[in-house]
């Protein structure tokens, strides 16, 4: 079992976690098990106003916060950081204080890099993808910046900073299923009131203008249950959150639409002081990395995308995690080779000698990557991690040219 730390405590009101308590994994600091959890069960319920939604179509909840203009058109991630920055404004008035107070004051992911840093990546994807991350950050740094409202205070770019980092590795999203059905009651008493006078005013049998009100409510949940699935809400999840990614965990954040809650379950089963995993969907290491901060080792969800040229054309070539090439651009190199009349062969040389290209062009090699990784204590964490990602991204090109070559190698017996 990892080494404790401390249940999960100083949370807001309601939450249920009896099974988990925060622990050590190495310098890895997860959840354990404190007692079996079994396959499926719910092990983590938390009420809705102990978390922080953001539900599309939604008003600004804080317009004396931010300019509800603003707010309207911000993204669904910079909302929720605009709900957070508030909440953290109000120090201990805030219902998810607690909450607030375990956040780390920085996760320092990519976003923060140096251009020296990036290239240390030795994947100009990700190094592409994070240089148009930073400059669409800033652009809304500085739109929230002149959307503040006057009694806000003032909010620097490390507070913005810390505020969507902190979303965008610990939110979770799910199919919408419009306000809960607590609220629908709420809004029924109120339309039972109006009902009752409406009965007065248009000399109506008051059960028939009973059945109309009711028919609306029926309707509006019905409309919540089957067409708003389409829409997504965005929820931090006190606990939830806390729990690290595992690809090959199958896990499940429902929202309750009648019980007006969160619950987490998996398809796991774990032991007593087991590490318990939850999967943060099937994202590649490239975003793993530049949301999360981490790499993971044997990704199943990992690709490898680069630019070849074959028979004088550019081709974009992808790579998945077991080493094949994918269908799309296996058509596309075979299209540049020349079409139909290119043998399998062919193509596989063609291939082969792309990814042998391609790993060659790397300043490092796999070997020297291991070696770097074998004294840890002697780098950045920033150099850490940029060799833990390249390393994992050189695999791949290995499974690649191991692939190719058996392939080649099977057809020539």
């Amino acid at each position: 079992m990892g080494e404790p730390v401390h249940p999960l405590l100083r949370l807001p009101s309601g939450i249920l976690s009896p099974k988990l308590t925060q622990a050590y994994f190495g310098e890895l600091r997860g959840a354990a098990a404190l007692d079996a959890i079994a396959p499926d069960e719910v092990f983590v319920t938390v009420p809705r106003g102990a978390a922080l939604v953001v539900a599309p179509s939604e008003r600004c909840p804080c317009p004396e916060y931010v300019d509800a203009a603003f707010y309207k058109e911000a993204p669904w991630f910079v909302k929720m950081g605009v709900l957070l920055l508030r909440e953290r404004s109000k120090a201990r008035g805030s219902p998810v204080w607690g909450y607030i107070e375990q956040l780390p004051d920085s996760i320092d992911t990519p976003v923060r890099w140096e251009a020296a840093e990036l290239e240390q990546l030795q994947y100009q994807p990700a190094i592409d993808e994070i240089r148009q991350q930073q400059a669409s950050w800033r652009q809304q740094y500085d739109k929230f910046a002149a959307a503040l409202q006057p009694g806000a205070g003032p909010c620097s770019w490390e507070d913005f900073l810390w505020a969507v980092e902190n979303v965008r590795s610990r939110a979770f999203s799910g199919p919408y299923t419009g306000s809960s059905v607590g609220e629908k009651a709420r809004t029924l008493g109120l339309l039972l009131a109006a009902g009752g006078g409406y009965t007065l005013w248009a000399h109506l049998p008051l059960e028939q203008a009973l059945n109309g009100l009711i028919s609306v409510l029926v309707f509006n949940i019905m409309y919540d249950l089957l067409i708003s699935q389409k829409l997504k809400w965005y929820a931090l999840c006190p606990v939830v959150d806390a729990i690290n990614h595992n690809s090959l965990v199958e896990s499940d954040v429902q929202f309750e639409y009648f019980q007006d809650q969160f619950v987490l379950s998996t398809k796991s089963a774990y032991a007593k002081g087991q590490q318990v995993f939850i999967s943060y969907g099937s994202q590649a290491n490239g975003s793993l990395l530049q949301y999360y901060g981490f790499t993971e080792t044997g990704n199943p969800n990992d690709v490898y995308a680069f630019e070849a040229r074959l028979n004088g054309q550019a081709v974009r070539l992808t790579v998945n995690a077991k080493g094949s090439f994918t269908a799309d651009c296996q058509q596309a190199a075979l299209a540049a080779l020349g079409g139909s009349g290119s043998g399998d062969a062919e193509l596989r040389r063609a291939l082969l000698a792309a990814a042998e290209a391609e790993l060659a062009s790397k300043p490092t090699t796999l070997a020297d990557d291991e070696r770097l990784l074998q004294t840890p204590h002697l780098m950045t964490s920033r150099q850490r991690m940029a060799v833990e990602f390249r390393l994992e991204k050189k695999r791949l090109l290995e499974r690649a040219v191991a692939r190719s070559k058996k392939r080649l190698s099977r057809a020539a017996a």
